[in-house]
């Protein structure tokens, strides 16, 4: 018998559990649906076949409106929200429901409030006192609607008007009287005010930044170092007449080489001040050049390496171009910074003579040309990405 109780109960307990569970269920769903979307899509409001359902749309949009007085709508279905509208609608706000004393010292108590044409205006006042109120006025604008003097205890007024136009409503309370401006006699009141509006829908297109990481492609600039001349020559004394005691060098560059930023040349004048140029890059008349382009503090070593004098070698530079001569530079060696288009149609960049006024001494020389530009490669990154989103904010107007 006892087992047969045990297991009535256990049945009875396992009911009741299914039963709440159920129920949480079925309130769970209809607090989801009470909960409206901030912005409106098209994906809010679809059926379990996938279809779009405008009428639960747009009730849901009055909805909105109604509870929030805003909503924003993705500018996508404006041909569908330009179908809502609230004609023959009219919805009532509660102004005020205070339960006040009256004032002392001779100044009013006033309330306002804004008021469009055509609201009606519903007021309720009760003197909860066995004390006399002075004055109870409403105004609209400077034109006063409603005044009571003398409101006593058996006074009970429900009354209500229309607004003319758009204009501030004003509820003046006064108690100035001698007695009653040191705080005796007060008086208790209750008052109540609403307002029954018109109400349409304003309508304007909002934009709404959204920052999104995406990849895109970017050019980026790789630096090509290029050795443009390495030569050696022999310039022989002026007395010799079998070998030249001057010599003429052009300075070329490469023609059509459109991201030519900068050359650059260097002369060794004696047979120790030789160079190795196998590295088009590291070599000293490449980083220095790299230097000039950055205006970076140079570095000694390479200036020391580049320095060559001779003072029996007389160097003539004429240069060709409107390119600017870098800061750093000598006799011997010069960078050119590459600024305008006039020096990429020119070939031949310069003309470097040399001459050796010695009667006695040959001498070993070795000139190097060098240039430095950029090539546009194609990469792939990933940025922040302000995406702009169009809305329509739809806004409750005349409440």
């Amino acid at each position: 018998m006892m087992m047969r109780i045990k297991n009535l109960f256990l049945v009875f307990i396992i009911m009741i559990l299914y039963t709440c569970k159920s129920a949480i269920k079925k309130i769970e769903m209809i607090d989801s649906r009470a909960n409206l979307p901030s912005i409106m899509s098209q994906n809010t409001f679809k059926n379990d076949n996938e279809t779009f359902n405008e009428a639960e749309f747009l009730e849901n949009i009055k909805n909105e409106l109604l509870i929030k007085k805003t909503c924003l709508v993705d500018y996508s279905l404006k041909p569908i929200v330009d179908k809502i509208n609230f004609k023959n609608f009219n919805d009532t706000i509660l102004l005020a429901d205070l339960n006040i004393k009256s004032p002392t010292g001779g100044i009013p108590l006033v309330y306002t409030y804004n008021v469009k044409e055509n609201d009606v205006i519903f007021y309720n006042i009760i003197n909860e006192s066995g004390n006399k109120l002075i004055s109870f006025q409403i105004s609209e604008g400077s034109f006063p609607r409603f005044i009571k003097d003398n409101l006593s205890r058996k006074d009970r007024i429900n009354s209500s008007f229309i607004v003319t136009s758009d204009n501030t409503l004003t509820v003046q309370i006064s108690n100035d009287n001698p007695l009653k401006n040191l705080g005796f006699f007060k008086s208790k009141l209750r008052f109540q005010l609403k307002k029954l509006s018109n109400v349409s829908v304003k309508s304007e297109i909002y934009n709404d930044t959204t920052w999104v990481t995406k990849k895109i492609i970017e050019t980026d600039f790789d630096t090509i170092y290029n050795v443009e001349a390495n030569n050696k020559f022999k310039l022989s004394s002026s007395l010799n007449i079998n070998t030249p005691s001057k010599l003429s060098v052009p300075v070329f560059i490469k023609k059509g080489n459109d991201s030519l930023i900068s050359w650059a040349y260097w002369i060794g004048l004696n047979s120790k001040d030789t160079l190795s140029f196998d590295d088009s890059k590291t070599n000293p008349l490449a980083l220095l050049a790299s230097n000039e382009l950055n205006n970076s503090r140079l570095d000694s070593k390479i200036s020391q390496q580049l320095y060559s004098n001779n003072n029996d070698i007389e160097i003539n530079f004429e240069n060709y171009t409107i390119d600017r001569r870098s800061l750093n530079f000598k006799d011997n060696f010069s960078v050119y910074l590459v600024d305008n288009d006039f020096s990429l149609d020119l070939e031949k960049k310069a003309q470097i003579s040399l001459l050796n006024r010695s009667t006695l001494n040959d001498f070993d020389i070795q000139l190097a040309i060098a240039s430095i530009s950029l090539s546009p490669v194609k990469i792939e990154v990933e940025k922040e990405v302000g995406e702009i989103k169009k809305y329509i904010k739809l806004t409750l107007v005349g409440n």
